[in-house]
Order: structure tokens, then C-alpha cells, then sequence
């Protein structure tokens, strides 16, 4: 597979999450810990693997929150855009 689109992206995370799941009690914790991993990346692959577990735990709050990536997406750009309005 060489792209993927967010609708799939998301039906596919879904499949990979569980009760069972080292973090399914406190998802928090591991997007917490992920997020320290991007900050010590050292190439560019040790990177995107980091990015991408960072967006599989995103994926799974957003759904637990009853969200789609598409609605975080678009909420996150017209912050972004009254941010650039105000001078920020």
C-alpha cells in the first residue's frame, strides 16, 4: 500500500486496539510516551515510526471521544487559521 486516506487510516488503527492493549486502561500515557520517542528520534526512519505510533494513539482518543480524524483535522486548522487572523 503506497497511500492511504484518513477514513482508512482510522478503520485500520481500530483493528489493532484492544482491551488487551498495553495501554488501553490510560491511552494518555502511552500518546505521552510516543511523544517522548518523536522527541528522541535520531533518523528519519526512527521518525516516522514514532509519528506513526503518535497517530495511532490520536486515532484511538479520537474515536473513544466518538471523533473522526477528519473532525480533529478541520477543528485543528481553523484554530490555526483565527491564530493567523489575531496575529499569532
Amino acid at each position: 500500500m503506497n497511500k492511504i486516506n484518513k477514513e482508512l487510516y482510522q478503520k485500520l488503527a481500530l483493528e489493532f486496539y484492544g482491551d488487551t492493549h498495553v495501554h488501553a486502561q490510560n491511552l494518555k500515557a502511552g500518546l505521552r510516551e510516543e511523544v517522548e520517542e518523536v522527541c528522541t528520534a535520531t533518523s528519519r526512519e526512527n521518525l516516522i515510526d514514532e509519528l506513526g505510533d503518535v497517530l495511532w494513539y490520536v486515532t484511538i482518543l479520537a474515536d473513544n471521544a466518538g471523533l473522526e480524524l477528519g473532525d480533529v483535522m478541520l477543528a485543528n486548522i481553523n484554530k490555526l487559521e483565527r491564530r493567523a487572523l489575531n496575529g499569532k
